[in-house]
Parts: structure tokens; C-alpha cells; sequence
């Protein structure tokens, strides 16, 4: 019984290097200096006040990853993927202007209250606002670029047209699931969800030529973002979206697109209705994170059919995949009311 205590103490006090770290970062009190950078703001004691508490909350709750100069590294930051953000180059993420702008103040103030999905990054929701609104401001304050340039305008959201019964959803799911893959060609960075005959088929419908498709068709394709870094786009059907799955949300960064990556600007370029629709379509591929009905591809299709005399000795492989779940299925049929599962079917 002692050696069964000893070993759940023990289990209980093991704590990575990585959370030490951070909880250093978050203990490090940094008192304010009375010669810091904004003495002389323009905008007053009340504005000299705020920054003062943006830097004291700083650094104690963000320094530990961001860094007290706010160059993303932190004592934890080693440990840590994706890295934390670096806030002198001026350029961020997730934020309702379009991608390469400035973001509003509300932008930081989300993602310091709701945090990022997937990442290190947690929701500071507990703070109170005006503390939140203080580390906004001393934000601020790293990239000389806030100095230069005013922030972009955001792009207002505009009334769901797919908001009301389950039909309009489903045709809004079927209507993105065409788009994603024909007029935004999202496959060329996150991964394809059909199989490529699919495309061809509604290339011919539309009069438009069609090919083939890349290389790893089923699979994100890493590139490197803009801050040096080796980034895998989403894969809506496995990943975390890192902003939520609200369908206010994925417009906003449909719409918007995602500074420092290759995902454009939407707005103006394709239809609100569009980009409502791919949205739509996104979150049902969301939906099947957890869904064990799911029925997604999730390699590469074969690039060639096998020569004639190889085709009766070897069936396919998709072939075989097919039949084994059949014979599965026979002998043991799933409960009728699992198929209601995903409510985009």
C-alpha cells in the first residue's frame, strides 16, 4: 500500500520543464519603470496608466512564451509549437481586416479572451476587461509599425442566408463542398475531401478545364508562413480550428483570410452567400472529428490504374477497403438511429 501512495505522489509531483518555465514567466512581477518608453504619451496619465498595467499584466502572464521584448521568445517558447507570436514584426494571424492589416483592437482583445484551439495559447477570459484592454494597449507598443499606420477596417459580417432549416443547411454544406474544392481551390494547401473524379465531373458541368490534382491529395500541404516557420494548413476533418467552430467565426476568417500565410482575402472576391456556404461546409468536416461513422479518404488515391493482367489476380485497393466493412456490417449491423449521427447527411 506505501509503495502505491509513493508512486501516485511522485506521478502527482512530475511537472515538465516546459510548465516550469511558463509558470516562472508567470510569476516574474516586472514593477513598471518610471522612465519606460510611454512617459511622454499624448494621450495623457489615463493612457501612461493603462500601459503601465498592459506591462505589468505582460509580464506576468504572457512573457513567460511571448518574451518581455515581445520577440515570441520566451523560456518556453523552445518547447512550444506552433511558437508564440512575435509581436515586434507587426504582423498577426487572426484578425476581421483583410490578411496583411492591422488588426482592430477588438481582434487582440478576442483572441486574449477566447484564447487559440490547438495551441498554447489559452483564454484569458478570467481577467478582468480592463486588464484585458491594458495588454491591447501595451501590445501595441512592441511594433513600430502601430506608429505608422493605422489599423485596417474590419470587415462587418453579413446576415447568414443559410439560417433556418435543416434542408437550407444541407444545401449550404453541398454548395460549399463544390466551391472548396472548384472556384477556391482550398485543396491546394489544406486537404481534398472528394475524390478527384468528383472535380473533373463538376469542371465538366461548368465548362472548365481540369487536369489532375497535387500530389498528396488527402494531405495538407507544410509551407512556410511569414515568420520563418514551417506551417500545416488545417485539416478541418482531424484539426483543431484554432479560432472555434462558430459559423460567425470561419466567415470572419474566410472573409478576411489569415495574415502571414497563403490563405487570401475572400471578401469582394467571391460572393457573401460563397463564403457563408464554404463555412458551412468547413464545420460539417469539423463535425466528423469525433464522429467514428465517418467516412473520409485520408491517403492519396492511386495515380494509375493496375495493366490488365494484374486486375483480376488483385483487386483494387479500394476495392478491398469496401468489402471488408461489408462483411463487418453483416454480421454485425449498427444500431439504426447512429446514422443520425452527422446532421449534415
Amino acid at each position: 500500500m506505501r509503495v502505491r501512495v509513493n508512486r501516485t505522489v511522485k506521478n502527482n509531483l512530475l511537472v515538465s520543464k516546459a510548465s516550469l518555465l511558463v509558470l516562472a514567466g508567470v510569476l516574474s512581477l516586472g514593477a513598471p519603470s518610471p522612465d519606460c518608453a510611454w512617459s511622454q504619451h499624448p494621450g495623457g496619465a489615463a493612457a501612461r496608466a493603462q500601459l503601465e498595467a498592459g506591462k505589468f499584466a505582460y509580464d506576468r502572464y504572457c512573457a513567460g512564451c511571448h518574451g518581455a521584448k515581445g520577440d515570441g521568445k520566451g523560456p518556453a517558447a523552445k518547447f512550444l509549437n506552433p511558437q508564440p507570436r512575435d509581436f515586434i514584426s507587426g504582423k498577426f494571424k487572426f484578425a476581421s481586416v483583410p490578411s496583411g492589416e492591422l488588426p482592430a483592437d477588438e481582434d487582440l482583445l478576442r483572441t486574449i479572451t477566447r484564447g487559440l484551439h490547438g495551441t498554447s495559447m489559452p483564454a484569458w477570459n478570467l481577467l478582468p476587461e480592463h486588464q484585458r484592454l491594458a495588454l491591447v494597449a501595451y501590445l501595441k507598443t512592441f511594433a513600430p509599425r502601430w506608429k505608422e499606420e493605422p489599423p485596417g477596417t474590419p470587415i462587418q459580417i453579413p446576415e447568414d442566408p443559410y439560417r433556418g432549416s435543416a434542408a437550407d443547411i444541407r444545401k449550404a454544406v453541398k454548395e460549399g463542398e463544390k466551391l472548396y474544392h472548384t472556384l477556391t481551390v482550398c485543396w491546394q494547401c489544406h486537404p481534398g475531401y472528394v475524390a478527384p473524379s468528383q472535380i473533373a465531373a463538376w469542371a465538366k458541368e461548368a465548362n472548365q478545364p481540369f487536369t489532375s490534382v497535387r500530389p498528396n491529395w488527402y494531405q495538407p500541404v507544410v509551407k512556410e508562413d511569414g515568420w520563418g516557420q514551417m506551417l500545416k494548413p488545417t485539416h478541418f476533418a482531424t484539426d483543431r480550428i484554432k479560432t472555434g467552430l462558430e459559423l460567425n467565426s470561419l466567415f470572419r476568417i474566410i472573409a478576411a483570410g489569415v495574415g502571414g500565410t497563403a490563405m487570401p482575402t475572400w471578401k469582394n472576391t467571391i460572393k457573401d452567400e460563397q463564403i457563408w456556404a464554404v463555412a458551412y461546409y468547413v464545420r460539417s468536416l469539423a463535425d466528423q472529428r469525433n464522429n467514428p461513422l465517418r467516412n473520409l479518404p485520408l491517403s492519396s488515391p492511386t495515380p494509375a490504374a493496375p495493366p490488365p493482367a494484374q486486375a483480376a489476380a488483385a483487386p483494387a485497393p479500394v476495392a478491398a477497403s469496401a468489402a471488408a466493412p461489408a462483411k463487418a456490417a453483416e454480421s454485425k449491423p449498427a444500431p439504426a438511429k447512429a446514422a443520425a449521427t452527422n446532421p449534415y447527411e
